[in-house]
């Protein structure tokens, strides 16, 4: 499956699962997710947390993360951020 089939696979059973506003981050085998912050809680019940675990592996992720902050947008473009100052030393 493609990373954008993974995604959308991943997207769709949170959906099921009734979580109402969600992404799903792709870092190669490892699978982040973020959650409303009211939702977050959500993932403390077993149940809950064993099904996505089950299913984003079947989907054909080694690793499932939980992002502590929440769904917030443009959290990607926090990334690419990160990635352009590496390396460079701060002048302060």
């Amino acid at each position: 499956m493609e990373r954008e089939g993974k995604i959308a696979a991943c997207e769709r059973f949170l959906q099921e699962l009734q979580f109402t506003q969600f992404r799903v981050r792709f870092h190669g085998d490892l699978v982040r997710i973020e959650v409303a912050p009211r939702e977050i809680q959500r993932f403390f019940e077993s149940a809950t947390r064993e099904a996505i675990i089950q299913r984003f592996k079947e989907i054909g992720f080694n690793y499932v993360s939980l992002d502590l902050e929440g769904y917030r947008s443009g959290s990607m473009n926090e990334e690419l951020g990160n990635r352009s100052t590496k390396g460079h030393k701060s002048q302060f």
